[in-house]
């Protein structure tokens, strides 16, 4: 915890505008713990879990947990809700299903205006309740998921990847959950989700970036991102080593052995899937990825750098001394 106090006050110290915490049981601390904490320890940053879900924790306790929260930190709150991932996968239980988001997130949003729901038959309120709204995201990677955030949360936090064919294909599908809800794309927040790691060259970062760079693009998206992204990929067979890191690929707390264990997929490969997952080689390059991507609408980026067991020390100083004033400087001319 002391540690992470110390990275959360360098990310405001860099100029980042928000912090997320993962919310993951098993291989996280705490997430509204550490909200707490954060709160009390910054003065701007916006704070939010990323992302917690309906099944660790019922919505009358998120919707607590995170008014609580934001009563330590007025006005710089979020609540970001997805299926839940690792925090099912370590215990066992599979993500919720979007019937459950649905359900969390109306009743949520409801109890942070102050309503009454209806829990079983026995009406409930948040006695502290209505106070400065809370924007309640929803975190989305399928089709479905991105319609329904369109639908009935207040914006989405989107794992999609990050090229001009996923953008378009991700904002098609956005569109058509929000008129579903009686609403426009322009009437939400969108955030894209970008996995994100810098190194001195970009062989170095395209090498260190493999197991979430294949964990993705080989083993998660199952083709659904990988036609609009421009991605086809060779015939490939998966090892067992794969199924032997802890907790999976993207999360593994032996990262030279992930890297090992993703070697049955050709560089290039890895090269085609780090620039549609996100940001991926020198400070330099992702400051001119983000730039071109702004073209296309591009204004809310959410880093995930892709080690999990490791502060992303790397990728807050590159994007302090580097990314930042490039993208200053272009903004200027």
């Amino acid at each position: 915890m002391p540690q992470l106090m110390t990275l959360i006050r360098s990310i405001e110290a860099a100029g980042f505008d928000g912090a997320g915490i993962l919310d993951s049981q098993m291989i996280s601390r705490d997430t509204f713990v550490v909200l707490g904490q954060a709160a009390a320890q910054t003065g701007h940053l916006t704070l939010f879990p990323a992302v917690t879900n309906p099944f660790t924790r019922h919505a009358s306790v998120l919707a607590g947990g995170i008014r609580t929260v934001e009563e330590l930190a007025p006005g710089r709150v979020k609540f970001i809700i997805g299926t839940g991932y690792t925090s099912a996968s370590t215990i066992g239980r599979k993500p919720a299903t979007l019937a459950d988001m649905r359900a969390c997130i109306t009743t949520v949003k409801s109890l942070l205006a102050g309503e009454r729901v209806d829990f079983s038959g026995t009406p409930g309120r948040l006695a502290y309740g209505s106070r400065s709204p809370i924007p309640v995201l929803m975190a989305a990677s399928g089709f479905k998921a991105i319609e329904l955030a369109g639908e009935v949360a207040d914006g989405v936090l989107l794992l999609v990847g990050f090229n001009r064919g996923i953008v378009e294909t991700a904002l098609e599908h956005l569109a058509t959950g929000a008129r579903r809800g009686g609403r426009r794309v322009e009437d939400l927040e969108i955030i894209w989700a970008v996995r994100t790691g810098t190194a001195p060259t970009l062989a170095d970062a395209r090498r260190l970036a493999r197991p979430t760079a294949v964990h993705w693009g080989v083993l998660r998206w199952g083709g659904q991102w990988l036609g609009p992204a421009g991605v086809k990929l060779p015939q490939l067979t998966v090892p067992d080593a794969v199924w032997k890191i802890y907790p999976d690929l993207s999360h593994a707390e032996d990262w030279e052995a992930a890297i090992a264990a993703t070697s049955f997929v050709p560089d290039e490969t890895v090269a085609e899937l780090c620039d549609a997952i996100g940001l991926i080689g020198t400070p330099e390059y992702c400051a001119d990825r983000i730039a071109e991507m702004t073209k296309l609408g591009v204004r809310n980026l959410y880093l995930m750098p892709y080690l999990t067991f490791a502060p992303p020390d790397a990728e807050v100083k590159a994007f302090r001394d580097t990314v930042f004033p490039r993208l200053r400087a272009a903004a200027l001319r």
